[in-house]
């Protein structure tokens, strides 16, 4: 799964496809409201279109940047995912689907070599930490 943020400047993102192409397609879904916009790809350029523009919320009309290193495709992309929201990534090329993953966005610090996960109430409410675990027992 691919993590990325809210913002609205480029990011970049690695992926291992099943087979390295110049004319790919990429095609990111979101899943609440099951609206795909995709890009197509020629060499490095990118040309873009759109399957359903209305309520999309991916911005596609900057340039991609596409570049293979070793064994893996760095892409980087300007993107306008909404917090919280799970999407879908397909990479296809005209023999069929080369990629495929699921994209989780959240402008929460991930790094689970530092135990730092993603915490779904962040923010929602506060821990009281007081000290005083005293109680008092009535008798009758």
């Amino acid at each position: 799964m691919l993590v990325l943020k809210t913002q609205t400047t480029e990011q970049t993102f690695k992926v291992i496809p099943r087979e390295f192409v110049t004319d790919a397609t990429i095609c990111i879904r979101d899943d609440s409201t099951n609206t795909e916009v995709c890009v197509l790809t020629t060499g490095s350029e990118w040309q873009t279109y759109n399957l359903n523009w209305e309520l999309a919320t991916n911005d596609w009309e900057d340039a991609v940047g596409l570049l293979v290193v070793n064994n893996y495709v760095q892409v980087t992309m300007n993107l306008n995912l909404v917090e919280g929201r799970f999407y879908d990534l397909k990479i296809s090329d005209a023999s069929g689907v080369i990629y495929r993953d699921k994209v989780f966005c959240t402008d929460q610090n991930i790094d689970q070599i530092a135990n730092s996960y993603y915490d779904i109430n962040s923010g929602n409410y506060i821990i009281l930490e007081t000290n005083n675990n005293d109680y008092v027992i009535f008798n009758n």
